[in-house]
Order: structure tokens, then C-alpha cells, then sequence
């Protein structure tokens, strides 16, 4: 009976302290904003492009003649480091230039959202284009999944292997094909890479 008694006082106070600590606001800490006077004035120094260091990254695009995959090289900001590097790379990858297209990926896909895991597992995350306005066929899904998979594995060491998700969500394959489910932890095949 006592050890029923304990458990319930026990209860009451986790909920009575759960409901404190959910309630409660805690004190506002202020913070001292010095304003600078009228006679103050923000100096704005522009950036020269030539002086931001870039670091090369390889792009695996598909050729419009032939269809195949090849490297491109591109650049991003030497100061990306991680995702930022990796988001970066994946928007060149998407439009690789102004006049430029890769024609492994459909027109109009966009990049949502990169994050990677602890054991090294990025996980790609993209609008749903890159289903809808697939062209079909299995060397074009081939190329289409290289293309995204190559570029990421060539680029950054710390990843393990890539996930496709479209809109958040897993999908079985891009056109039909090549089966995504799980996901890919070697380099693909491609031609003339």
C-alpha cells in the first residue's frame, strides 16, 4: 500500500513538474544596443569577385549530342564547408550556366534540401520535376541518377552514400527503372567520365 502511495505522489510531481516547465516563461536577459549617433556612418566595402577564393568541383552532366555523362568542372566558394558546399554543388549541377543545361536532369528541378547523416548518408531532396518531367527510358534514368550520385560521391569524401527523396519522400524510382529505394554507396557507371 505505501509503495502504491509513492508512486502515485511520484506521478503528481513529474506532471506538476512537467506543467511548470511547459508554462513558465523564463526571464527575459536584456541586452545593451548601443545606436551609433548621426555623426557615425556604416562604411560599406563592396566585394570584389576576384578576390573570393573558389575551389573546383566536378560535375557529371549529360552531353545533348550524345546523351552521355561527362565532367564538367565548375566552382563554388572556397569558404563552403559541408552542406553548404554540397547544396551549392547540387544547384550548379542543376544549371550548370547561364546557357548551359544538363540534360540529365529534367527542366525545372529544383534542389528542397540536403542534409547529411552521422554514418555519412546524404540525403537529397528534391521537387517532384525530377519524376514528372522525366523524358523515361532506362539510359536516360540511368544517366538522370549517375549524374546526381557521381557528383555528390566525386566531390565530398565525408559521404558514404546518396538517398534520392522526392518532396521528402522516398521513391521507388525515377522513371520506372532503376530501383531507389535504398541508397547508393558506390560511384555509377558513366560514360566517357
Amino acid at each position: 500500500m505505501l509503495r502504491w502511495i509513492f508512486i502515485v505522489v511520484l506521478t503528481i510531481g513529474l506532471l506538476g513538474g512537467s506543467w511548470y516547465l511547459y508554462t513558465v516563461q523564463p526571464l527575459e536577459q536584456s541586452v545593451n544596443v548601443v545606436l551609433p549617433s548621426d555623426e557615425e556612418v556604416a562604411v560599406v566595402v563592396p566585394l570584389n569577385p576576384e578576390t573570393i577564393q573558389k575551389r573546383d568541383v566536378t560535375l557529371f552532366i549529360g552531353d545533348p549530342e550524345t546523351g552521355a555523362l561527362i565532367r564538367r568542372i565548375s566552382d563554388i566558394d572556397a569558404d563552403l564547408s559541408g552542406i553548404d558546399a554540397m547544396r551549392e554543388t547540387v544547384k550548379q549541377l542543376l544549371a550548370p550556366g547561364e546557357d548551359v543545361r544538363n540534360y540529365a536532369i529534367p527542366e525545372g528541378t529544383e534542389l528542397l534540401s540536403v542534409f547529411l547523416t552521422s554514418t555519412g548518408t546524404v540525403y537529397l531532396n528534391v521537387n517532384r520535376n525530377l519524376q514528372d518531367r522525366h523524358i523515361g527510358g532506362m539510359a536516360a534514368e540511368l544517366a538522370t541518377v549517375t549524374s546526381l550520385v557521381n557528383t555528390l560521391l566525386f566531390n565530398f569524401r565525408e559521404i558514404r552514400q546518396v538517398q534520392i527523396l522526392v518532396e521528402g519522400a522516398e521513391i521507388e524510382t525515377v522513371a520506372g527503372h532503376i530501383d531507389c529505394r535504398k541508397p547508393f554507396s558506390k560511384m555509377l557507371l558513366s560514360q566517357n567520365s
